[in-house]
């Protein structure tokens, strides 16, 4: 092709690149058992890593546990906390981690690695997915069976939101944010009575709590969500493999196409780290990223 008109596209080309700002891979780890969330402890520096093991039909009970997992990718220790039935969500906050497992919310002492405390509905097992923590210290998780968020706090476990799925579908995610609990839908029903992808919607905090959508396109089957420190999110959809950047204004676009299972991803600002794990193959893999403005 002509100069000009070479020269012109390769900018294009580099313009475009630079405006996604795709995720550069830094490095990828196996062995786990379906891991499903993970989290950074600064203070340890180190990362949590839930593994659900076998899980559905069939599985195995108690064969869930956490791992430790170093910043570098490097295994600290595979099985550093075992006996848990299908660990999901992990949250760390007043000193302890916190585990969405089947039965319960699970709390860990970080220090040692024993579990401390198993906080259950009063009228039985919750079957507990992801779970996240304000600033104030209190734990949301929530309750797949009973379409409930739960909130810790003060020592007591209690009911805090009963989902209304027509503002937010079924669930799958949560993050806590400053003033509001993002909630991450799995699906929609729609007026027609069909099933449609999940969208970002929202319940603020205090006493009169406002639930509300962010933005009105369709996303996926939610299941991480982290903010990207510019007003958006770095979204998970577990049923495409799709990693998506969610704009303020609700509008995604995929960054990566990662393959089915991926799941509860964390983000973490200062280092421009994204780590995600991969339930199906059993990696956990983690990629240097920025928004873009």
């Amino acid at each position: 092709m002509p100069l000009p008109f070479r020269w012109l596209a390769l900018c294009v080309v580099a313009a475009v690149r630079a405006l996604a700002q795709l995720p550069e891979l830094l490095w990828e780890t196996g062995g786990f058992s379906a891991p499903e969330s993970v989290v950074f402890d600064a203070g340890r520096n180190q990362f949590y890593v839930s593994n659900m093991g076998a899980y559905g039909r069939g599985a195995t009970p108690g064969d869930g546990f956490i791992s430790r997992v170093g910043p570098d990718g490097k295994m600290l220790e595979l099985k550093w906390v075992a006996g848990l039935q299908d660990p999901k969500g992990l949250a760390l906050a007043n000193g302890r981690l916190y585990v969405g497992d089947n039965a319960d919310l699970v709390e860990i002492d970080p220090a040692t690695g024993a579990i401390t405390a198993r906080h259950q509905p009063e009228d039985g097992p919750g079957s507990f997915n992801d779970c996240t923590a304000d600033e104030a210290g209190n734990v949301y998780v929530f309750s797949n069976r009973r379409g409930t968020v739960f909130r810790l706090a003060g020592g007591k476990f209690e009911p805090w939101l009963k989902v209304d799925r027509t503002q937010s579908g079924g669930l799958n995610g949560l993050k806590a944010e400053k003033h509001r609990l993002l909630l991450g839908g799995w699906t929609v029903r729609g007026a027609d009575g069909k099933e449609r992808p999940g969208h970002l919607s929202f319940v603020t905090f205090g006493d009169t709590p406002q639930q509300g959508r962010i933005g009105r396109s369709a996303i996926g089957r939610i299941d991480g969500i982290e903010p990207d420190g510019r007003d958006g999110y770095t979204v998970t959809d577990w049923w495409t493999g799709d990693l998506l950047h969610v704009t303020a204004a609700g509008e995604p676009a995929v960054l990566l196409s990662l393959g089915r299972g991926t799941a509860d991803h964390t983000y973490l600002l200062p280092q421009r780290f994204l780590v995600v794990p991969h339930v199906l193959d059993h990696k956990v893999r983690a990629y240097r990223w920025t928004a873009g403005r």
